[in-house]
């Protein structure tokens, strides 16, 4: 169970959502659907060198309880950071959710 108290974090998640005009033109729009309030659980940071490239990724935990159906295809706000799902875990008997999340590099 998720105690209020530890539900500090701000998430915001947004569904891609898929329009077409009338002329045939295809764009994909962020539309908010879910305010929710998270703990964070950890954070894991790996360095991985790509032909002689550094590059940098970081993981961020988060469980919450669960309210509306979310996606493994949606985009999470965090701080002003967009990321992106990598792990959705159910917990129905306690109604809550842990979340993993990777960093949208813009």
């Amino acid at each position: 169970m998720v105690s209020s108290g530890a539900l500090t974090e701000k998430l915001k998640f947004y569904h891609q959502v898929e329009t077409q005009t009338e002329s045939g033109f295809k764009t994909v729009v962020e539309e908010l659907y879910l305010e929710t309030r998270a703990e964070r659980l950890k954070n894991k940071e790996n360095y991985v060198v790509d032909a002689g490239e550094l590059f940098h990724s970081s993981e961020l935990t988060f469980k919450f309880r669960k309210r509306k159906e979310v996606k493994d295809t949606d985009i999470v706000e965090y701080m002003g950071g967009r990321y992106r799902i990598t792990s959705l875990d159910i917990y129905p008997k306690d109604n809550q959710m842990i979340i993993i999340v990777n960093k949208i590099n813009e």
